[in-house]
């Protein structure tokens, strides 16, 4: 590479790292590597949010939390951009999960509102249409197909979406539990959890953990109802270390 090669990527490397750090306000940690908070500033300098939860090379890069005047995002991202399993609270809705690829919307969202639930699939952040489960009338499992395909069962006042398999929940799955006082949004594999999972407590308090075949081990972040964070890592639902 010659002199004027290396002249121009040193320019493009100070531009960006100048960028990051003019949208960013490091709070704790050092926003570059592992657990980390900071604030998102606005072209004009002004707080609009906060991003917390692990970083690498500068960015959120593994279990992460966006929250801001654009709403609440909880879930895994990739070199910045969301890319995962996501819950979420935006645009009006309370609550709604669904998969990210590239910062954008992919597959089937299932989002709740005050006029209820809504099934929409989008491709590449496009919402492309409506995909309803169909009421069934019957309890245990009200809507949709509980042994193999997307449905609802409820147990009381409990809830539980899933796309079922032999019986057993299976991939995205929600369970709205107001015997226990939170909303559950977890990565299924034929009846045990594998992959993100996220409690939404009633009081305000938030977790976000990886799961292997049923334990924690990896990442694990929270905020308490006092809008405070933490952060260990996991395994085999072992304690590690506490950030």
């Amino acid at each position: 590479m010659g002199k004027l090669q290396l002249w121009i990527a040193f320019l493009l490397t100070v531009h960006v790292t100048v960028s990051a750090q003019k949208n960013t306000k490091c709070i704790k940690g050092d926003c570059q590597t592992g657990y980390a908070l900071a604030s998102l500033l606005d072209g004009n300098g002004n707080d609009y949010g906060y991003q917390v939860g692990f970083y690498e090379n500068g960015a959120l890069n593994g279990l992460g939390n966006q929250t801001g005047t654009f709403g609440k995002f909880w879930g895994k991202y990739e070199k910045g951009k969301k890319n995962g399993f996501f819950s979420y609270e935006s645009e009006g809705n309370m609550y709604a999960f669904g998969l990210f690829i590239n910062d954008k919307k992919e597959g089937l969202h299932v989002l709740r509102s005050k006029a209820g639930y809504e099934f929409k699939d989008y491709r590449e952040d496009a919402h492309i249409s409506n995909s309803p489960l169909v009421s069934t009338g019957m309890a245990p499992c009200v809507m949709g197909n509980c042994e193999n395909g997307k449905g609802v069962k409820i147990d009381g006042n409990d809830a539980v979406y899933s796309d079922w398999k032999n019986g057993k929940m299976n991939g995205m799955t929600m369970q709205f539990l107001l015997s226990g006082n939170k909303i559950i949004f977890s990565e299924f594999s034929e009846g045990i959890v594998n992959g993100i999972q996220m409690i939404w407590h009633f009081d305000g308090a938030r977790e976000i953990m990886q799961i292997q075949n049923g334990s924690i081990t990896g990442q694990y972040l929270m905020k308490n109802q006092n809008n405070k964070h933490e952060a260990a890592i996991y395994k085999d639902g072992q304690l590690l270390e506490s950030l």
